[in-house]
């Protein structure tokens, strides 16, 4: 897309000869002529955010500049960046900084997500990208594939950088002022540092690329109680004068989805198709889901909240389910399967595991909470044989009667007591140990700074039993469950699903 022309272009000999950026800054339009007046040289193309101006960024341009004589850069607009985080700086001081580097020859802002239309107007011989990008099947916007497309048409290249990659978003995320400097002045501190960084552990973000792309070709059926949970804010204003109950007045009132209808609108947003066999979920659903209601009813869990500190006050539930059928989808429809028992009665655990036992058929997740409604009563040995198992400390140790047994052992004992091929135990701040056929990984919790926990279970269920069904290594299927479940956190219970662009932010920044 060209802007409207700008000024006539300079020179080229003396926009080369003065380097103070601003005279270095061009239009779309101009790099038409860019492109005539310089028909004998070699010019090259980078194009990105280029927020965060990093050594990450001087050694990309340094490899890149190495490759023809003149050096372009083009910057996407801000109205199209897409990331999670919002950017920094401007488009139009992105633009300066980049242009006050020496080695960068010219600059333009591009008004779209990717470099198509800077190519097509400028025609350069090369056009570099990072190593990130190298396997296109990877690039789920196939921006790469358009670019790479166009520029070979012409006979033009794409070169990949070989150096060390950096990411603007992990650097914005820890950059923080020295301790020393922060005691000096306290408004230095940087409190939105929410995320543990796991560069040591070696995690690339080429694997979590193909978790995603994997996911992205699934059809997936899952099975479970939906939860409306209802949200009751409360100004405390005294004891009753007739009792000693706290009384209030009611301030704000919300309602969100919970149980199996989040876990449906988790996977919506990572996997082809989710069929939902549950009880009254509401409308208004994307596209790629699909209900079986087996009732209409649905369970109701209003919690009376303290507005002031955010502490629970007192719960109602209404947990009746009338006139529930015990019909079951074929499990050999579906490339995975998710049971997710609640423990409310919705589902046949009789006919589930028929299902289950039942050849062919799809790769079957399981999981059984325990909560407040059934303690002791829903353990996920109820479904025995299902390939992939999600479940909590808790659960563990009321399933082998036995309390604070080490992390392995819990994990070995509950492996061979559900006869699973995979197995994800979580114990809260403690993280997640997985394991997958003879591989066993441990991976501490990712958040730092925690909004609320209600949900992280579900969403890493979810997330996690995708990668599990991809036959994917223990440690990305417990990183893969962790940023799901740390997503989670930073929200007031199940207020919105976890999003795919969310969720690759949350991975630059931790690995």
């Amino acid at each position: 897309m060209l802007d409207s022309p700008g000024p006539r272009l300079p020179d080229v000999p003396a926009l080369k000869r003065e380097r103070s950026g601003l005279r270095k800054i061009l239009t779309t339009s101009q790099l038409a002529e860019l492109r005539d007046r310089l028909r004998d040289k070699t010019i090259v193309l980078c194009h990105g955010a280029f927020d965060l101006v990093h050594m990450g960024h001087v050694l990309h341009f340094e490899e890149a500049a190495s490759l023809g004589d003149v050096l372009v850069v083009t910057i996407t607009a801000d109205k199209y960046i897409t990331k999670k985080r919002s950017v920094s700086f401007s488009e139009e001081y992105r633009a300066r900084q980049v242009a006050a580097l020496e080695i960068v020859d010219f600059v333009a802002i591009v008004n779209e997500p990717s470099a198509v239309s800077a190519i097509e107007v400028l025609r350069p011989d090369v056009y570099v990208k990072g190593s990130e990008y190298a396997n296109l099947i990877l690039d789920k916007t196939a921006n790469i594939f358009r670019e790479k497309h166009l520029i070979e048409g012409y006979g033009g290249r794409v070169h990949f950088t070989t150096g060390e990659t950096f990411s603007s978003t992990k650097l914005s995320h820890f950059l923080q002022a020295s301790p020393e400097a922060v005691q000096d002045n306290p408004l230095l501190r940087n409190e939105k540092v929410m995320f543990r960084d796991l560069s040591a552990l070696g995690f690339t973000l080429e694997e979590v690329k193909r978790f995603l792309v994997g996911a992205g070709q699934l059809r997936v059926c899952l099975l479970g109680e939906t939860i409306i949970d209802e949200w009751v804010d409360i100004n405390v204003t005294n004891l009753s004068q007739k009792s000693r109950c706290v009384a209030g007045q009611e301030t704000a009132r919300i309602q969100q989805i919970g149980g199996a209808g989040i876990i449906a609108l988790h996977l919506s947003n990572f996997v082809k198709q989710v069929h939902c066999v549950t009880n009254g979920l509401p409308g208004d659903l994307p596209a790629n889901i699909d209900v079986t209601h087996l009732s209409q009813s649905p369970l109701v869990k209003t919690r009376f909240v303290d507005q002031d500190t955010g502490s629970p006050l007192f719960e109602a539930k209404v947990l009746d389910l009338p006139k529930v059928r015990r019909d079951l989808p074929d499990f050999d429809a579906y490339d995975l399967v998710l049971v997710a028992d609640f423990g409310h009665g919705l589902l046949d655990a009789q006919a589930i595991n028929a299902k289950i036992g039942g050849k062919p058929r799809g790769y079957v997740a399981a999981m059984a909470q325990v909560n407040s409604s059934n303690y002791g009563y829903n353990l996920p040995i109820k479904y025995v044989g299902a390939d992939y198992y999600s479940l909590n400390r808790t659960e563990a140790e009321l399933s082998l009667h036995e309390k604070d047994l080490p992390f392995d052992e819990l994990l070995e004992r509950m492996g061979r007591l559900l006869r699973c091929s995979a197995l994800s135990v979580t114990d809260g701040k403690q993280g997640a140990m997985v394991r997958t056929g003879d591989d066993v990984f441990s991976l501490p919790t990712l958040s730092t700074s925690v909004v609320d926990t209600i949900g992280c279970g579900d969403a890493y269920f979810a997330l996690s039993s995708v990668a599990a069904c991809l036959r994917l290594p223990a440690r990305i299927v417990a990183l893969v469950g962790s940023i799901g479940a740390a997503a989670m956190t930073q929200r007031r219970c199940n207020d919105r699903p976890v999003t795919e662009p969310e969720f690759v932010t949350i991975a630059k920044i931790v690995i």
